[in-house]
């Protein structure tokens, strides 16, 4: 495919520009694999004064859906290990947030409601501050690139944002707010179809395994196929993310997954529910924001404690491990500071 071979030209001639770090933003998803395709196919035995180091950067949000999350840790591994068989210095690093940024700390310490399209703040708090820290941390105070499986055809939403930053150089995009920072995107005009084409045509790349990720599509799409490969047929669609999303009214990846086989997540699917069922309601929130103004606050300090139990009884039902004894301290401590904060208050009438 053509496509594929301006690809990784375009990526090997911008990679020996210069000594910019480059940091590669890996999901697991098909976009982000094909990029690393790409990356390791075009920088593999390049003369060693051409050579850098590449780091990939896996935002672990402590969050994700686990059935994905072990996929992704595993080919995390798998990459690095080739990357280093075909002369590449490759670094790869699950990168978190700080503690006071985990969700469930967000969440049951502070009483932040679960995000919404409108307040969607766990963008921010668990993957652009986390890798813009390790991104600083990284490159210094000098500039770096961030190669992302970002495209124009994923939705009217990203072309629009991608629009906006284009610069003069194509597949190369400025960084709201951080003018230290490129983005490189060299699948940026693909469509879909050409994603899924690409992954098959460089099989050269082994850490990637196109049958298991194209599988996993499947279960939790349940929509396929569009490239028919020698074993299974991937599907187009799937969102890998995190398991308790409330931006989306339906969690379809992980009630496909469910219904798939994965039945231990059907306790975080119904956590999940009922995180967004009250999320609105005035019997688990304060009807007083803490700046002072009347309107809907943080969930009341019952309310928290009543979502621990619910998360710890999640815990216990399903096997997972989903919150750690750190995130409980934080909590407990954020709790006793609203007990003792005269600004504090549950309901606007008491103020």
């Amino acid at each position: 495919m053509k496509k594929i071979a301006r690809a990784i030209e375009v990526t090997r001639d911008y990679f020996i520009e210069n000594n910019t770090p480059w940091i590669v933003g890996y999901s697991g998803g098909k976009d982000s694999s094909l990029v690393m395709k790409i990356l390791l196919t075009a920088l593999s035995n390049l003369p060693a004064k051409k050579r850098k180091p590449l780091w990939v950067f896996y935002c672990d949000t402590g969050v994700e859906i686990p059935v994905l999350s072990s996929y992704i840790k595993k080919s995390l591994s798998d990459i690095q290990k080739e990357g280093k068989e075909l002369g590449i210095d490759i670094v790869s690093k699950a990168i978190k947030p700080s503690i006071s940024n985990h969700y469930f700390v967000k969440v049951i310490g502070r009483g932040y409601p679960p995000p919404t399209n409108k307040f969607r703040w766990c963008t921010d708090k668990l993957r652009i501050d986390p890798i813009q820290a390790a991104i600083k941390n990284t490159a210094g105070s000098s500039s770096s690139i961030v190669v992302l499986g970002t495209r124009y055809d994923e939705s009217e939403e990203r072309n629009r944002i991608l629009e906006r930053h284009a610069t003069d150089k194509k597949h190369v995009f400025r960084q709201s707010g951080h003018n230290h920072t490129s983005i490189f995107c060299p699948i940026s005009e693909f469509s879909t179809d050409e994603v899924w084409l690409g992954l098959v045509e460089l099989n050269n790349i082994k850490s990637i395994n196109i049958n298991r990720l194209s599988n996993i599509y499947k279960l939790i799409s349940g929509e396929c196929p569009i490239v028919r490969l020698p074993d299974t047929n991937p599907c187009s669609k799937g969102r890998f993310g995190c398991w308790t999303c409330t931006v989306v009214r339906q969690d379809r990846a992980t009630k496909n997954l469910i219904d798939n086989g994965f039945t231990d997540l059907q306790p975080l699917y119904d956590f999940r529910q009922w995180l967004l069922d009250i999320r609105d309601n005035t019997n688990y929130r304060c009807t007083i924001r803490r700046n002072g103004v009347k309107g809907l606050g943080p969930f009341r300090l019952h309310a928290r404690k009543d979502i621990l139990q619910r998360l710890l009884e999640t815990e216990r039902r399903s096997g997972y491990k989903l919150i750690r004894r750190d995130e409980i301290s934080e909590i407990s401590r954020l709790w006793q500071l609203d007990e003792d904060s005269d600004r504090y208050k549950e309901d606007y009438e008491n103020h």
